[in-house]
């Protein structure tokens, strides 16, 4: 937020510009920089938040971009567009800064200069000079209404976010957060449940009878259909891990602002990754690679004149289909679980947003306001119910697929 304050960003310019004048450009050129800079800012939303030196290093990769397409219709022989570009359009914005930085030596300095506008030391420096110097009322309410309702998760791993770069690194969501605490949540539920099991023979209150029903139900119901009873026992701990995971992970897109991790591409396909891998590991274990691969088609009995052209085509397909199936595992609960959230956002915004209120009399909002959130009340148990089903088809398709993996066709 520092990053994208008017204020530092103006202050961060100057000082830019006065590298600029070090390398040597003339003030001549710099003259209406900064406004030129501001303009363009105010100019588009998308450009917002871009500091100076970003602005500039745009202005030259569009340029390079144009200069590619006008080259291949004007000047198909030239050996450096850029330049043939350049000498035919000498009205550009800031031209100079296209000279600047045709010139290596310039190049690396302007990177060097780019790199301590990047330096956390002047973020260091505007934070003390803001408490010597306090804020305006009004900085201080633009401060708030881009902070207010945000959980602010520190990245370790990480670089910053700004508003005209990529994210770097390996940065921490909200999801990943949650997912830690579903998997705490777990571990520890689990591992009371078997504390208790060693000490006791009986089942003994709500919560044991509870847990221990489930996991029975998981593998009785779920896992033995799907695999068979004699291989069942050796998936168990990963199947159960993974149906409660995905519990867990469901249910907490109940909770309001939490958000569901399985609503999530990333966490979906990470899941459905996993099983594929356990899938092939294990496959290619039990009959090797060779065997593995001739294990995917299954045996038609077919005579050979016939299994010359059907079986290689199957096995393609077949093949094909090993890939798409983990694919769909994790798309389909993705969509099941992201489509039910914006059912609820949707039945709840009619009656709550702020076209319906103006559009309608105060008897009238309020008696579709009401509806709306009675649908919402009553779709929300039946979300509850989908964040049981959905763990149960995930985990039966992940049984089902581990299992067609180590089994004979």
């Amino acid at each position: 937020f520092v990053r994208l304050d008017p204020d530092f960003q103006s202050g961060q310019a100057d000082q830019l510009i006065a590298g600029l004048k070090q390398m040597g450009v003339q003030d001549g050129w710099l003259e209406g920089l900064k406004e030129s800079w501001l303009a363009w800012q105010h100019s588009s939303h998308s450009n917002e938040g871009w500091p100076l030196h970003a602005y500039l290093d745009k202005l030259v990769s569009d340029v390079r971009v144009k200069a590619g397409v006008w080259a291949k219709k004007n000047a198909p022989g030239t050996s450096d567009p850029y330049k043939a570009y350049l000498s035919a359009h000498p009205d550009l914005p800031q031209p100079w800064v296209h000279e600047l930085l045709a010139d290596p030596q310039n190049l690396a300095k302007w990177q060097s200069l780019k790199s301590q506008m990047a330096s956390s030391s002047l973020v260091k420096d505007y934070k003390e000079h803001a408490e010597q110097t306090p804020w305006s009322a009004e900085k201080l309410k633009s401060y708030n209404e881009s902070l207010d309702g945000k959980i602010l998760i520190p990245q370790p791993f990480g670089t910053p976010r700004n508003a005209y770069e990529a994210e770097s690194g390996f940065c921490i969501s909200r999801y990943m957060v949650i997912e830690v605490i579903v998997a705490f949540l777990v571990f520890y539920a689990f591992r009371w449940l078997a504390k208790r099991m060693k000490s006791s023979d009986a089942p003994k209150g709500k919560a044991w009878n509870f847990l221990e029903g489930m996991v029975q139900a998981v593998r009785s119901n779920v896992v033995v259909p799907a695999m068979g009873e004699h291989d069942a026992d050796r998936f168990m701990p990963f199947l159960w891990t993974m149906f409660f995971f995905i519990l867990g992970c469901n249910l907490m897109g109940m909770i309001p602002w939490v958000g569901s991790p399985t609503a999530s591409l990333g966490t979906t396909a990470a899941l459905a990754g996993l099983v594929f891998a356990i899938g092939v590991f294990f496959g290619v274990k039990a009959f090797g690679i060779v065997g593995y691969l001739k294990n995917i088609c299954p045996e038609l009995g077919l005579p050979w004149y016939i299994a010359f052209w059907v079986v290689p085509l199957l096995w393609i397909i077949e093949f094909a289909s090993l890939f798409i199936k983990h694919a769909v595992l994790a798309v389909r609960l993705l969509m099941n679980m992201g489509a039910g959230h914006l059912v609820l956002l949707g039945i709840l915004g009619i009656g709550v947003s702020l076209q319906t209120a103006m559009a309608l009399s105060t008897p009238a909002w309020m008696g579709v306001a009401g509806l709306s959130v009675l649908g919402t009340t009553v779709l929300s148990f039946l979300e509850l119910f989908v964040a049981f089903l959905q763990a149960y088809v995930f985990t039966f398709l992940a049984a089902l697929f581990i299992g067609s993996a180590i089994h004979h066709h």
